[in-house]
């Protein structure tokens, strides 16, 4: 059984479809401007406390550092001023509240006791204008965080097959940002990574320095999510090998097809594919704990 918890990939999806279609650097995801700034909430000692009365701000980078800046009653701050630490605090989602705004929670652990702060990331104007683009699309998946019948489910599997099988395709593009979003919001199944994913698939971080290293993230995403809405009772150690399969199969595409240039940790697992020793691989390298 898994007991290294998965990393944050909820917010993946708004930058996805930019990085797709070439767009963007992985580099700066995230990074805001003055314009961006989340609207001042009023004083209220209710804010945060709350699903309902969530600390608005601009996307999941100053969602972190937002929270990394808490203070306890004894004046401490736990988490340092860290955005990391106060990345790993999220606890996950607890689904949207009345603003139709899905609101993560994330605790902070005080000499007092635990502390719960409620956020939204789309409580500025330019998250909003996204969350609206998103809502506007053309989206298969359906409205975030909503539960649905098994067919519709094994519906939403094989799109994502489809989408890995031709992920530079148009519609694979367009629809990339929204099914990880749909993926992190479904109260249907609970996609978790192993730490090697975040370290070494994970595009930002320097032991990849692949610039579609968000994209082969969020297509492991997808095919565990796949493989664990077709198969819900096995191994959740499977999923991970589905995911990584997934991903290394989409680096294959990606890269036969001139999309980058070859990422060496990406090399060395499509010959362990290859040879048929991916779940082997991953089990002692994953770092996915005992």
């Amino acid at each position: 059984m898994l007991r290294r918890l998965l990393f944050s990939f909820a917010a993946i999806g708004l930058s996805l479809t930019t990085i797709a279609c070439g767009g963007g650097s992985t580099q700066n995801a995230g990074a805001q401007t003055a314009a961006d700034a989340p609207k001042k909430p009023a004083a209220d000692p209710k804010l945060g406390r709350s699903k309902e009365t969530p600390v608005p701000r601009c996307g999941p980078v100053d969602s972190y550092a937002f929270v990394s800046e808490y203070t306890c009653k004894d004046g401490s701050q736990p988490l340092g001023r860290d955005p990391h630490m106060g990345q790993q605090a999220r606890t996950g989602n607890v689904g949207a509240n009345h603003t139709g705004h899905i609101i993560d929670r994330y605790v902070v652990a005080c000499p007092e006791g635990e502390v719960e702060i409620y956020v939204d990331m789309y409580g500025c104007d330019a998250a909003e204008k996204r969350l609206e683009q998103m809502r506007d699309a053309d989206n298969p998946f359906g409205p975030p965080g909503k539960a649905l019948p098994r067919p519709r489910l094994l519906a939403i599997a094989s799109v994502f097959k489809k989408m890995a099988e031709a992920p530079l395709s148009t519609a694979s593009r367009e629809h990339i940002g929204h099914a990880v979003g749909w993926v992190s919001a479904s109260p249907d199944i609970q996609v978790r990574l192993c730490p090697f994913f975040r370290d070494f698939i994970d595009g930002p971080n320097p032991k990849s320095r692949s610039g579609a290293g968000t994209i082969l993230l969020a297509y492991a995403i997808l095919g565990a999510a796949a493989y664990q809405i077709e198969s819900p009772l096995l191994d959740p150690m499977d999923a991970q090998v589905a995911g990584l399969q997934t991903a290394v199969d989409v680096y294959r595409k990606l890269r036969d097809e001139g999309g980058f240039s070859p990422v060496p940790v990406m090399e060395k697992l499509d010959k362990v594919e290859s040879d048929g020793k991916l779940a082997d691989w991953l089990a002692k390298n994953g770092d996915c704990g005992p």
